[in-house]
């Protein structure tokens, strides 16, 4: 039905007039939706074993960084116990900012993308599902999917996995249809993805080389490389939903199913 040599070669033809606009894009949304990642790291400030966190991390010392030295000064407090309680708060307004803000976002960056194959390829359309007609339906959508995965993980974690790939494509339905119910978005992404999971995790491998060279970058580099697979995957929605038979300036080849 479709070949990942297709969708890629579609993807590069994309983002060779586009790229640091969809660069843009993603950065945004990864942000965002991982406003909280390097928080999870704060006991990196510590440079012994501390008895109230029960482990061993190596970073500055205290003294070396004059931001720590500042607050367990003014504090009072040792360092570990102020990490053990700003970290809650800091992991709490991540999850606020993900449901409020980087849900909405998400469904936005799947508009950009598909748009953007039509030719508007406009950055404002990230942020156009912040609309009292859109915004509601699709944050409620988003989050019983990632519940019902987050479920599921917790059962076993292949079936989360299954299930993500089953939902994979929610966000992009809801880039299109932001107001169909809840079920219908889910059993629609469902019925897309038949057939098709596996595929679609060999995909992702596919995708593995280009994120090691660019973790290599200092680390940062694997940002490079999400434009590349959110537009292959944009592609694939349009294949499977069946407007990727429509051809427009990015094809150069025939998709048509063999």
């Amino acid at each position: 039905m479709w070949e990942r040599r297709e969708l890629k070669q579609y993807a590069k033809d994309f983002l060779r007039k586009h790229y640091w606009k969809a660069f843009l894009v993603c950065l945004i949304v990864t942000l965002l939706n991982n406003s909280g990642g390097s928080s999870t790291s704060g006991n990196e400030l510590l440079n012994k074993e501390s008895p109230m966190v029960g482990i061993e991390v190596e970073a500055p010392s205290r003294n070396g960084n004059p931001i720590v030295k500042f607050v367990t000064d003014m504090s009072g407090l040792p360092l570990a116990f102020i990490i053990s309680g700003i970290l809650p708060i800091i992991i709490i307004i991540s999850i606020v900012l993900m449901i409020t803000v980087g849900f909405a976002l998400e469904v936005g960056q799947s508009r950009f993308f598909l748009d953007g194959f039509k030719g508007d390829v406009r950055i404002g359309k990230l942020f156009s599902t912040f609309n009292s007609l859109e915004y509601l339906p699709i944050v409620k959508t988003q989050i019983l999917r990632n519940i019902y995965i987050f479920l599921w993980t917790l059962l076993l974690i292949i079936p989360g996995i299954i299930k993500s790939y089953q939902y994979r494509f929610v966000p992009y339905i809801l880039s299109e249809q932001p107001n169909l119910p809840t079920k219908q978005v889910l059993e629609m992404s469902k019925d897309m993805t038949d057939g098709h999971k596996m595929d679609m995790f060999v995909l992702d491998l596919s995708f593995i080389g280009w994120y090691l060279l660019g973790f290599m970058i200092l680390g940062l580099g694997g940002l490079f490389v999400d434009p590349y697979v959110e537009t292959t995957y944009a592609r694939l929605f349009n294949v499977l939903s069946g407007n990727g038979y429509i051809h427009d300036e990015y094809d150069s080849y025939d998709m048509s199913i063999q």
